[in-house]
């Protein structure tokens, strides 16, 4: 076959284009207005002048009870999902991609807020759509002057930098620098061009927006699937279209959903720049270059002509539906079972209101033979005066009306309980009212089970289709167009991740849950569970890798994200013990610790004589100090004629000292002692 030309792949690309559009917009984009209508409490269409106008928000109220329900099992744990390996090659990569995709969702995009608009148009207009796509910034251009010969060279070793236009200029003269001896410095003037880094972008489509064939039974079957999108001239002429201020719109181009509020934006513009032209892009399947093999073409397509055609690997978007139904892309909303009751209990609600009004503001008879002066029937003055003839209960009178109160708040909980069936949402998994607390736990517990279901069916369906659909795209995108490594921070610490070696084909894995409820439940048996724990854990049953497992688990239903990195380490960081020494080690340390005892016990008994010999030579020193102040003092005393030639002042006792050396007391001695010491270690500093 030959390759298709423009003329018949245009032909094909409006006729695929066509057909999904008047599909969508004969019953679907109606549908999705009606919704959106009921959500906002707009007035039905069917208020009588005079009568109560009120109207109940039964889709609102039913859609913002719901919402927390689906989104928190998925933003309350660590990831939302998880890789899976399909072999043995991608078990090395497979936590690796989990962490960069759970960054890319919930961290590099405002994850929250895209699933929160996400999930709330699908409950809302039967399908939410959530698109990614890769997003490479424009090179930028940059100037600098004066850099250094090593400035210029880390230019040129970066990678991402390409040096358009680089000039040297000398910072001294020639003949100065000659004449001062020294090389003059070069410093350079460098234009570069640096490459910015690429990026998974998320964005919501807006339900009245999306387009896909009429025929599409899954959204891998899809043969055509896109999206109408606004740009200004001014955006067209950035993106590179330099043909912009021709470029028309495409004809039938509309969302039915900004009717009301496109209605008063002017068509011109005084700013040709800012006019507006509204497009097609999208994704076609078909056998563009005739080989047989119908393949994924992306496109963008104006009124007249296709600005962009390549060929992809795959489409870019993944949608979710509450209520899905056999064989069809888009399902049902969980707003659609509850308009006919938004309406009956509208309905019901006017009627209770208006027997109020009409039971406490009863019309009145006035018998006009009475006479009665009907100014003064008018006037409901306090204390005021109606003047008449005759007797007043026969001039003037109260018809009363049927007071259908109680029938209308019986229909209303009728109502109530028709929408708590039809959507699962009901009052006692949103809160309990003074009604429910009247029921028996074991009711509400019944009752709340079986709505928990329909909630979990739904909350399963988003997880097994959109947000599965949403990993993958990104898993593609990474593994695609991230050519270089990247470095992000994750928990505290930087995380390098090269995506070039991942598969694409990884199967994805969500845990999700229901809430509060059901992780409270699951809280109190795992603390049970942990007394098991503790009693295996003596026998050996279990070991670091178990109750590793078993305290994220712990954690998780105890909201504390991050509890495996900042409260415990996984049994592959723990650092293994040392094995027990063998019989020979422990003969030579008892060997080794007997030497060392045997060494202390010698360096003690050696200080001990080293003391005592010190000791002996104090003494000795203090003997000889004593004999020197003697002698001094018997001198002095013989010099003084009351003694004679003493004979042993020293060796005898006390006794013999005062006989020989009359008034000489020990402290005597001593003192004139310390005299000779000083004088002897002044001597001593002298000579030295």
């Amino acid at each position: 076959m030959a390759k298709m030309n423009k003329d018949t792949f245009r032909n094909v690309l409006e006729r695929e284009i066509e057909d999904a559009q008047s599909w969508l917009a004969s019953g679907i984009r109606g549908e999705q207005q009606r919704n959106l209508q009921y959500y906002l409490g707009l007035p039905l269409g069917n208020e009588v002048p005079g009568r109560s106008q009120v109207v109940s928000w039964d889709v609102f109220e039913t859609i913002e009870a719901a919402l927390p329900n689906f989104l928190e099992p998925f933003f309350s744990g660590d990831n939302i999902g998880e890789f899976l390996p399909r072999g043995p090659e991608d078990a090395a990569y497979a936590e690796q991609a989990t962490e960069l995709v759970n960054y890319v969702i919930r961290d590099d995009n405002p994850g929250f807020l895209l699933f929160s608009d996400w999930f709330k148009d699908a409950l809302l207009s039967k399908i939410g759509v959530l698109r990614a796509k890769w997003a490479q910034p424009d090179p930028v251009r940059e100037s600098f002057n004066g850099l250094t010969s090593e400035q210029l060279v880390q230019f040129v070793n970066d990678s991402a930098v390409t040096v358009l236009e680089h000039a040297a200029s000398e910072v001294l003269p020639s003949d100065v620098a000659q004449a001062a001896g020294v090389q003059a410095p070069l410093l350079w003037d460098v234009t570069i061009q640096r490459q910015q880094r690429g990026r998974v972008e998320l964005c919501n489509v807006p339900p009245g927006d999306f387009v896909v064939n009429r025929g599409a039974k899954r959204l891998e079957d899809a043969r055509l699937i896109g999206e109408w999108v606004t740009y200004t001239r001014s955006q067209l002429k950035e993106m590179g279209f330099k043909n912009a201020s021709e470029i028309k719109s495409y004809d039938g181009a509309s969302n039915l959903l900004e009717i009301d509020e496109s209605a008063d934006i002017p068509v011109g513009s005084a700013d040709k720049s800012l006019e507006e032209v509204k497009l097609f892009e999208g994704f076609i399947r078909c056998d563009y270059n005739g080989d047989g093999v119908a393949e994924w073409r992306r496109v963008l397509v104006s009124g007249d002509d296709e600005l962009e055609n390549e060929e992809v690997d795959g489409h870019e978007y993944a949608i979710l539906t509450p209520i899905k139904l056999p064989h069809r892309v888009i399902g049902m909303a969980m707003a659609d079972p509850v308009i006919e009751l938004q309406r009956l209990n509208s309905g019901l609600t006017r009627q209770y209101v208006d027997s109020l009004f009409l039971a406490n503001n009863p019309r009145t008879y006035v018998n006009m033979a009475a006479k009665v002066n009907l100014e003064d029937v008018i006037s409901n003055r306090i204390g005021g005066i109606i003047r008449g003839e005759g007797v007043a209960s026969d001039a003037v009178a109260p018809i009363k009306t049927a007071l259908v109160a109680t029938e209308s708040l019986a229909g209303l909980e009728m109502v109530q309980g028709m929408r708590e069936r039809r959507t699962g949402v009901t009052r006692y998994n949103q809160g309990l009212d003074a009604d429910s607390l009247n029921k028996t736990a074991t009711g509400i517990t019944k009752i709340s089970n079986m709505a928990d279901k329909r909630m979990l069916l739904i909350l399963r369906s988003f997880a097994e289709t959109g947000v599965k659909q949403l990993f993958k795209l990104v898993l593609r995108l990474l593994t695609q167009y991230q050519d270089i490594p990247t470095m992000v921070r994750l928990r505290g610490r930087f995380v390098q991740f090269d995506p070039r070696m991942w598969s694409a084909d990884m199967d994805v894995s969500t845990d999700v849950g229901l809430g509060t409820g059901d992780r409270a439940e699951t809280l109190m048996l795992l603390q049970q569970f942990g007394a098991f724990m503790q009693q295996a854990a003596q026998v050996g049953l279990v070991g670091p890798e178990q109750v590793y497992e078993f305290g994220k688990a712990l954690a998780k239903n105890a909201k504390l994200k991050g509890a495996d990195e900042k409260f415990m380490l996984s049994p592959d960081r723990i650092r293994p013990k040392p094995p027990p020494p063998s019989p020979e080690q422990i003969k030579a340390q008892i060997e080794q610790m007997k030497l060392q005892a045997e060494a202390a016990e010698g360096d003690k008994k050696r200080a001990a004589e080293l003391q005592i010999k010190q000791m002996e030579l104090q003494q000795q020193h203090n003997d000889r100090l004593l004999e020197l102040a003697a002698g001094y003092l018997a001198a002095n005393s013989r010099n003084a004629g009351v003694m004679g030639q003493p004979t042993n002042i020293i060796g005898g006792t006390m006794l013999d000292q005062n006989i020989q050396v009359p008034g000489v007391t020990e402290q005597d001695l001593n003192n004139v002692a310390q005299i000779i010491n000083g004088f002897a270690q002044q001597f001593q500093g002298g000579a030295a």
